[in-house]
């Protein structure tokens, strides 16, 4: 029943893609009648009441609210402004006639999820303030929100020149980024998901989790699906080598393949155990 719960929390929130706003409310002004300390920093309320940042500027007068976790500095002492991606409940898109609704925030701990200090592997610090880290699809919207978006309009009406597609517009599981995400989904069931699980899942088309499935990518995966896995698992630096976070150099034949990498999707909501 928890595995389904998840599950239903990963399908319910596919598909809303680039119509998040981030709406940043800022505190009000310093209270000081003097003005700031150039420098000092305050807190602002932003992202879905995530707590922001405003820096005092060389003029006495705190700058725009900085929101973590999106790219959101619109935002001035003034008033709000919007931003970046962020995951709002209720927000929907269309795809091809098939409508969408999102539900974010994600289920609490208590029901399935992983508490915020079990995202990712252990040993590596820097958890992506204001990322829920039992959802998966709701990270991606945020750090991989052009991949994604991709995704979703890559369905079965409009597939790969192959006939495979990312996503289907029923959320059917009949899409390649579906079955995937199932996959790694159910192994999290079982404890945190690390690099040779993940590149199984997706060499196998979300069949298996067995290392002895290892191509990355698989030759029949679209590449809007395999540019999706690559975003949420390799270094947020990495261009010149998308899915380096496969390579036997980072999951080598012996030993433990090597930690996810901080500001990965892999790293804050995709992999970590749910128990």
């Amino acid at each position: 029943m928890n595995s389904k719960r998840s599950m239903w929390k990963l399908l319910v929130g596919v598909a809303s893609v680039g119509l998040f706003v981030t709406n940043c409310t800022i505190k009000s002004t310093d209270d000081d009648a003097n003005g700031c300390t150039p420098g000092n920093k305050k807190d602002c309320t932003a992202c879905n009441g995530v707590t922001g940042s405003q820096t005092c500027q060389d003029d006495g007068t705190y700058g725009d609210c900085v929101c973590p976790g999106s790219s959101n500095a619109g935002a001035s002492s003034g008033g709000a402004s919007s931003g970046g991606a962020s995951s709002t409940a209720g927000s929907s898109s269309s795809n091809g006639g098939a409508s969408y609704t999102a539900g974010y925030g994600g289920a609490a701990p208590s029901d399935g999820g992983a508490s915020p200090g079990g995202a990712g592997e252990g040993g590596e610090g820097g958890a992506g303030v204001g990322i829920d880290p039992t959802d998966c699809t709701g990270c991606l919207n945020q750090l991989c929100a052009p991949e994604w978006e991709q995704c979703v309009l890559e369905d079965e009406k409009n597939p790969d020149i192959s006939g495979g597609y990312c996503l289907s517009s029923t959320l059917d599981g009949s899409g390649q980024m579906e079955a995937v995400l199932g996959c790694i989904e159910k192994e999290r069931m079982n404890g945190l998901v690390k690099r040779d699980a993940v590149r199984a899942c997706g060499s196998s088309l979300g069949q298996s989790a067995d290392p002895s499935f290892f191509q990355w990518p698989p030759d029949d995966m679209t590449p809007v699906t395999a540019q999706v896995l690559n975003c949420m698992a390799d270094s947020p630096d990495e261009v010149d080598n998308p899915g380096a976070w496969a390579d036997s150099t980072n999951i080598p034949s012996s030993g433990s393949p090597k930690p996810w990498i901080d500001g990965t999707c892999a790293k804050l909501a995709c992999t970590s155990a749910q128990n």
